[in-house]
């Protein structure tokens, strides 16, 4: 009993292992030119246009940096940080 308790131990040892190698080499690929991101990293991207309370509300309720900027008559355009 105690040496198929320790065949089954060894046995799920070894498959755990080949398994988080086999993970471990799985790592996705790098994105080509086309699948890349549209946006730069460290710059403000525009997200919208609205109502002065709407940017306000948006920008308020953002979690990095954002602000609001007149666009014309009634309507405010949002830009938001992104890294």
């Amino acid at each position: 009993m105690r040496a198929r308790v320790l065949l089954a131990g060894v046995a799920l040892g070894a498959t755990m292992l080949a398994g988080g190698a086999a993970t471990a080499q799985a790592a996705p690929a790098a994105p080509s030119g086309s699948e890349a991101a549209a946006t730069v990293a460290g710059s403000w991207v525009r997200i919208g246009t609205g109502s002065e309370s709407w940017c306000r509300s948006m920008a308020a309720s953002y979690a990095g940096s954002a602000y609001c900027s007149f666009v014309s008559t009634g309507k405010w355009a949002l830009y938001v940080w992104v890294e």
